[in-house]
């Protein structure tokens, strides 16, 4: 123990008194049977602790681990939720930023990346982000039942103080259990605090109503009026209208609607027809895609990024798809719009069309 000590003054020792306490410190850490350090000397009751990992820091540290890995849609969940939590944390004291500052920085700045030490934000953003980092609780509060039931409770509401979906609320817990669930991987928890706490879920929603459900013509002329959306002649309306029409009779999700190509459709003059789907153009936002674009590129939801999913076609809806395409084919030129009707209406396999193109660069879209 002692030769440790004699490498060097490691507390200072100026007067008799202080090395006597200093002795009778390591004598009582002795008696208690702790291991002393073979490179310090002292005791682990004596040992200097780390600063202790802050909400703010440990927020910061998993935005980084789990960013690169998540699609858009869910890098957006993990900033609205981290956003929720953090705001909820914050002290109430005098100088503390309103929740529409707080919500606008964090949700911009603060958890995305690159992070607000890597990129020049505005000063009014800065402010809230440095009093966060300077008033941020521990990490390890989140482990009294009473922080973590207000942290649970105040999820259930949206940010004008309304009750959230139970849907919303159960999408934000999700992004908590699992960001503390690295924490324990941190050795920051033996157990995940969220556990330790229960509350009440906001109720579910309501089933819809079969009687309030459009019917197939209430459904047809909703459909008919979409294409008046920014006037007859603005070719979005008609973009719509394939679109909405596609969900409707082929029980498609909207991402796959968007991701439709026309290579991958078997499309008759009449009668059934066929679309391959394999690929889904969810709306995402620029600030959470890799590409920077609105839509990213992915393959069909909960399944192999390579399958493809054979979809029937109603006659009503095969109609619906070539009067869009003909309408887009009489607006280009024949340079830019190579792919006839007659190019595609040909019977197509029903698994696959031929090796799937590397990016979506090589599809010429329906929609």
């Amino acid at each position: 123990m002692w030769p440790a000590l004699s490498r060097g003054p490691l507390v200072g020792c100026s007067y008799k008194g202080l090395a006597d306490k200093l002795r009778a410190q390591l004598l009582m850490a002795q008696e208690n049977g702790e291991q002393f350090d073979t490179e310090t000397g002292f005791p682990p009751s004596m040992e200097e602790k780390a600063p202790a990992l802050t909400w703010y820091a440990f927020a910061l540290k998993y935005v980084q681990v789990k960013w690169p890995h998540a699609a858009p849609n869910y890098r957006d969940e993990i900033n609205e939720a981290l956003t929720g939590i953090t705001k909820a944390l914050m002290p109430k004291r005098p100088g503390r930023p309103t929740d529409e500052a707080m919500q606008r920085a964090l949700r911009d700045w603060l958890f995305v990346l690159p992070g607000p030490e890597d990129r020049e934000i505005p000063p009014g953003a800065r402010v809230v982000v440095d009093w966060v980092a300077r008033n941020s609780p521990p990490l390890a509060d989140l482990a009294k039942p009473a922080v973590m039931r207000g942290v649970l409770e105040a999820l259930k509401l949206r940010l004008d103080g309304e009750a959230a979906s139970s849907e919303t609320f159960k999408r934000k817990r999700k992004v908590l259990v699992n960001a503390l669930n690295y924490a324990r991987e941190l050795g920051e928890f033996d157990e995940n605090p969220v556990n330790s706490v229960a509350v009440q879920r906001p109720s579910r929603i309501v089933p819809v109503d079969p009687r309030v459900v459009a019917n197939p013509k209430q459904a047809g002329n909703l459909i008919g009026a979409v294409s008046y959306v920014c006037g007859y002649h603005c070719a979005r309306g008609r973009r719509l209208v394939g679109m909405f029409a596609g969900m409707y009779y082929a029980g498609m999700r909207p991402a796959e609607t968007v991701g439709v190509a026309i290579q991958d459709c078997y499309l008759p003059e009449e009668g059934w027809g066929l679309a391959n789907l394999h690929r889904t153009r969810p709306t995402a936002g620029k600030k959470w895609t890799k590409t920077g674009e609105l839509h990213d590129d992915r393959g069909l939801k909960n399944r192999d990024p390579e399958e493809v999913r054979p979809t029937p076609l109603p006659p009503i809806l095969v109609a619906i798809w070539r009067d869009s395409i003909d309408t887009s084919a009489r607006q280009m030129t024949a340079d830019s719009f190579s792919t006839s009707v007659a190019d595609w209406s040909a019977p197509r396999p029903t698994r696959g069309c031929g090796p799937r193109p590397a990016s979506s660069a090589c599809h010429q879209n329906l929609l």
